[in-house]
């Protein structure tokens, strides 16, 4: 989409420097198809927010027992949810804080859409 409007505004901005309008009427056109085409695209793809009840109830079943698992507290384990739940964690060990991100969702058809990460900072205890 980006790419057909920068085409468009570059064929009218030719036009207004003093090119010839007729001997850019192809490629005009061919631009606003494409950003004609692109929007349609835009428009017809379901909203990256709108997530089901049912989609949520299935990712967290693809998760597994999450309770036996921290139970278990193996870092291989760990490793698997963290991973499964797309968790960040960095440990600062001067500050004594652990950080944790979580990126809910990646969302690929707009590629220039918003993007969304949680985060949360934890100070530790002091070790007695």
């Amino acid at each position: 989409m980006a790419d057909a409007r920068t085409q468009v505004r570059r064929l009218q901005e030719a036009i207004e420097a003093g090119a010839d309008p007729a001997a850019l009427v192809e490629a005009i056109n061919e631009a606003q198809a494409t950003r004609a085409a692109a929007q349609a695209e835009l428009d017809s793809s379901p909203d990256p927010a709108a997530i089901g009840e049912a989609e949520v109830y299935a990712m967290v079943d693809s998760f597994g027992d999450v309770g036996s698992v921290l139970k278990e507290a193996k870092p291989e384990s760990l490793g698997r949810l963290y991973e499964n739940l797309s968790i960040g964690l960095k440990y600062e060990p001067h500050a004594r804080t652990v950080e944790a991100t979580i990126a809910p969702r990646v969302v690929s058809v707009r590629v220039r859409g918003a993007t969304c990460a949680l985060t949360t900072r934890l100070q530790l205890p002091e070790t007695a």
